[in-house]
């Protein structure tokens, strides 16, 4: 049955005009990342009769900061430290291959710089952006509600959409730090986490 969904599925893309790829929790535990519903299954949460719901409110960076940071902190260190699985390699060369340089996605960039020379949009990004998006997506999108940021490893900036954003990404809540946006985290920066506890200390690891 799994053979004939699999043979089923290569023939519709490779028929297909555009794709659209759709990704969720079961996509980055391939590559070895707990699921939402595991994530918070430790000692320190149960101990404190904590699951992922409760973890996964904003009171707590204030309440309690060190529970805050543990838990997103040690979520970071792990998706930086795990590589993406070989899917998303697969994905890009189908990618390549038959959707980001046909005459459908040559005609998609087409609709788009002409709605924005007519002003209805606007695509251009500040250089100072943490994904700088430099093109148009052709005929392949991502949409994803991950959060590990592995979809940039691989697929251009142009054709992600992520629903609920990504570790890689802070801004700053003060007004004292003057409008400075949104940065990424430094590449070698990892928070250090005690796995006993799941608190995170003031400095970095």
């Amino acid at each position: 049955a799994r053979e004939r969904a699999c043979k089923k599925a290569a023939e519709l893309i490779s028929g297909a005009d555009v794709f659209l790829l759709c990704t969720g929790a079961g996509f980055s535990a391939d590559s070895g990342l707990a699921v939402y519903a595991d994530v918070a299954e430790v000692q320190a949460y149960k101990a404190r009769g904590l699951k992922y719901h409760d973890i996964c409110q904003p009171q707590w960076l204030h309440e309690e900061p060190a529970l805050f940071w543990g838990f997103w902190g040690q979520c970071f260190n792990d998706y930086r430290n795990t590589a993406p699985h070989e899917g998303y390699a697969m994905l890009d060369r189908w990618a390549e291959r038959r959707f980001r340089s046909s005459k459908v996605a040559d005609s998609i960039r087409a609709i788009l710089d002409e709605k924005q020379q007519q002003g209805a949009h606007h695509f251009e990004t500040s250089a100072l952006e943490p994904y700088h998006v430099a093109e148009r997506a052709g005929a392949f999108y991502a949409y994803t509600s991950n959060v590990d940021a592995h979809h940039f490893d691989w697929f251009r900036a142009c054709e992600i959409r992520e629903c609920h954003g990504n570790t890689e990404l802070y801004q700053c809540s003060s007004e004292s730090c003057g409008g400075s946006g949104v940065w990424r985290a430094p590449l070698d920066f990892r928070f250090a986490v005690d796995k006993e506890t799941m608190l995170a200390s003031q400095a970095a690891s």
